[in-house]
């Protein structure tokens, strides 16, 4: 469903500073397949997401969306397909905008925009029950402005506002990073079950191995602008922190 071709992007090239953070990367995601992705800090896994969305545009190779080229389209235009959770929970949603507003706002992406009431009745209703799904309680307070939210609730909101139009690719960048252990924990576990109800091909960008390998179905580790490892089906969920933490070393080890 998603295939970079070759895709390469450097860093003040033609300088003593010159970064290679891709090289000549190949990469196919099948459609409903849930990738994640680790590796040190400039390994390019960011720089990875950053080409998917559109953010950047690579110096060279191609990027296919269920075999449309994408390369050079802009990441405004690639919204209609492609959503994206960070990993600050103030960055996904309208602090100043109620719940029941800012999940509006998500239900009309890449929809054509007239000047009627700003949530029908219809929609207040289905809405509601979305976020109930949740199981956080916030289906009784969709009048409440976001900005008053915790951290967690923030995150498990942009989550919903994410997939609630099925998108065709799903980017997770670090998105439980910059919670405590106990809300990245609730996070994730609501990650699984919206990526499998609404059937969503995802790539989740993290730096913690036991998720790595505990969420998601195929594994990549990166080095370099590089994948160096592999694992996908029970080579992945046989795989231990340890393992993966050596195997790991092994890789900055040989690239130093």
């Amino acid at each position: 469903m998603l295939q970079l071709k070759g895709v390469a992007k450097a860093w003040n090239k033609g300088t003593v500073n010159e970064c290679h953070a891709l090289k000549q990367l190949d990469l196919s995601v099948d459609d409903g397949e849930f990738l994640t992705v680790i590796g040190g800090n400039g390994s390019g896994k960011s720089t990875l997401l950053n080409i998917v969305s559109g953010l950047y545009v690579p110096d060279a190779g191609n990027v296919l969306l269920d075999g449309e080229d994408i390369t050079e389209m802009a990441e405004h235009r690639r919204a209609r397909w492609i959503a994206r959770v960070f990993q600050d929970p103030l960055l996904g949603t309208a602090a100043g905008m109620t719940i029941e507003e800012n999940l509006a706002l998500a239900a009309r992406r890449g929809k054509r925009r007239t000047l009627a009431w700003g949530v029908r009745r219809d929609e207040k209703l289905v809405l509601r029950d979305e976020v109930a799904r949740l199981g956080l309680g916030l289906e009784d307070r969709m009048g409440s402005r976001i900005g008053v939210l915790s951290g967690g609730q923030r995150q498990a909101l942009t989550l919903l506002m994410a997939a609630l139009e099925r998108p065709r690719l799903l980017l997770l960048d670090e998105h439980t990073a910059a919670l405590d252990p106990k809300t990245a924990t609730a996070v994730l576990t609501l990650t699984e079950t919206i990526v499998e109800d609404y059937g969503l091909t995802t790539l989740m960008v993290t730096h913690s191995l036991p998720d790595a390998i505990k969420v998601g179905n195929r594994l990549i580790m990166m080095e370099e602008g590089e994948i160096v490892f592999e694992a996908q089906g029970e080579g992945k969920s046989g795989l231990s922190a340890g393992e993966l933490l050596r195997l790991f070393h092994q890789a900055e080890s040989l690239s130093a």
